[in-house]
């Protein structure tokens, strides 16, 4: 693959997110849920008998930060179908694919590059949760273990590069960026909301194949690499899917490219 062609559509695609106020609009909500975590994180930590009510059962107070924001995921389930939702879908509403498509550039070259935008704008997100913790480290004195959070990172980067990629999907199925957004957040609600319900219910019932509900719930993903506990099958999980999702997708691209 010719990395000189996919670094040119990629500052191509960073560039036309910031034609419009969403990709503002979309950091600044992230920005202010960040905040949000942090203060009621540090207002927790202040009063230490509510910190230890609350935390007892955890092994350190960070994995409440991002992993069991209800905010955090409300959040994420709107932005990556308004990140990804125009990638494809606008370029075949305008009829540009087939000029992009004549140009010197694969199928395959045009949805990696897509597929990479989404997912810096995605990680872009992520930053200021990640900018407030060397503040509570160094100058509250707080001195955290670094080993879950470093987990945690890697386990939203695995995710997101799977979630954007689902919606990179969708968004070559169809012209109407609406569409492809509505099918990214059900998809989405259902891998991170519905499959969470279902291993409660596993629970409740005992069922045999609550293991495996579990170890496909990403909720319980996120929540397990929070504690610290890194496995490796759940990161290979979730770069297969999203091998598979750009697979499917450049087909879809090649497929409508010959008609």
């Amino acid at each position: 693959m010719n990395m000189r062609h996919v670094n040119i559509l990629l500052r191509r695609e960073l560039g036309a997110y910031f034609l419009t106020p969403m990709a503002y609009l979309i950091l600044l909500a992230f920005q202010l849920i960040a905040f949000w975590n942090f203060w009621v994180l540090v207002d927790t930590l202040s009063q230490p008998r509510r910190a230890w009510l609350e935390f007892s059962s955890l092994n350190d107070p960070m994995t409440g930060y991002v992993s069991e924001s209800l905010a955090f995921w409300g959040a994420l389930l709107l932005a990556i179908p308004a990140l990804t939702m125009r990638l494809l879908a606008e370029e075949r509403r305008a009829g540009t694919i087939e000029t992009l498509l004549t140009l010197p550039v694969t199928e395959t070259q045009v949805v990696v590059a897509k597929w990479l935008a989404g997912l810096v704008m995605y990680l872009t997100l992520l930053l200021p949760f990640a900018l407030y913790l060397p503040f509570l480290y160094f100058q509250a004195h707080f001195r955290f273990d670094i080993g879950p959070l470093v987990a945690l990172g890697v386990g939203l980067t695995t995710m997101g590069m799977m979630f954007v990629a689902l919606g990179l999907l969708f968004s070559a199925m169809t012209r109407n960026q609406i569409v492809a957004a509505i099918w990214t957040f059900v998809a989405m609600l259902m891998m991170i909301v519905v499959v969470p319900l279902i291993v409660l219910a596993a629970t409740r019932r005992q069922g045999g194949w609550l293991e495996a509900a579990r170890y496909t719930s990403v909720y319980h993903q996120i929540r397990s690499l929070a504690l610290g506990r890194l496995d490796l099958r759940q990161l290979v999980l979730h770069v297969s899917v999203c091998i598979l999702l750009l697979g499917l997708t450049v087909r879809v691209v090649a497929g409508r490219g010959n008609r």
